[in-house]
């Protein structure tokens, strides 16, 4: 059994017991959201939708009628338990084959990527579009030197003429200085960081969405936490 299953296959075991406790108790509204976490962070959003129809109370029984308060209540504990066996049934039959995938990648949530990143990244990461997802991220990067660099100069650029008048500081000051470039150090920090920004622009101009390379969880990660550090860097000429 996956860690995926295992978990909703506790969260039914432990339903059984809130049947014997009154009515949309405290330990019911705390299984309900762990429940709901456990489906949101990992499988389709429909799933999460489903379950969040069936656990809330019928609040016109809830106030006149306790015997129905109980009937219901049962019924809807009941319901969620089907609910989660059936996830469990189906994550089971298409664990092994690609045509069908009921899960979510929730891995760009347990990193604190830069908000903007997550912005336009977030949900298409989650969906598992994650060349889009890259190609995203590095477009905003891209915007944001392009905003800085007319903040600062007035000319709109694109591309590596962009990169090279925003960083360059072979012959220029660069417009974008991460350091005071005094010293042959600060300048090689100062190239360094150049290529870093010239890197994405290459990514982006080939087209990312159509780079097999990028359609991997793991490799996207990784692109996006570069889009997260370079929206980072960019932060300090926000203003």
């Amino acid at each position: 059994m996956s860690n995926l299953t295992l978990l909703l296959q506790q969260q039914i075991e432990r339903a059984e017991p809130l049947k014997q406790l009154p009515p949309y108790n405290p330990q019911y509204e705390i299984w309900c959201d762990t429940t709901a976490k456990i489906i949101r962070n990992n499988f389709d959003n429909s799933y999460e939708t489903i379950f969040e129809s069936i656990i809330h109370p019928d609040m016109y029984v809830l106030h006149f009628d306790p015997n129905k308060t109980r009937a219901d209540f049962l019924v809807k504990i009941d319901c969620s338990i089907q609910l989660l066996q059936a996830i469990i049934d189906e994550y089971n039959r298409f664990q092994h084959t690609q045509e069908v995938d009921i899960s979510r990648s929730s891995a760009l949530n347990m990193y604190d990527f830069h908000k903007e990143i997550k912005a336009v990244s977030l949900r298409l990461y989650e969906d598992k579009h994650y060349p889009q997802a890259v190609e995203e991220a590095f477009k905003r990067v891209i915007r944001e030197v392009k905003r800085i660099y007319k903040d600062k100069t007035s000319q709109v650029l694109d591309g590596d003429k962009l990169i090279n008048k925003a960083f360059g500081c072979t012959g220029q000051t660069p417009v974008i200085a991460f350091n005071q470039l005094q010293s042959q150090e600060d300048y090689d920090e100062q190239q360094g960081m150049m290529n870093l920004f010239k890197g994405i622009v290459g990514i982006r101009n080939k087209n990312a969405h159509t780079n097999v390379i990028l359609n991997d969880p793991v490799r996207a990660t990784e692109y996006l936490s570069l889009a997260s550090l370079l929206m980072r860097l960019l932060d300090q000429f926000a203003s």
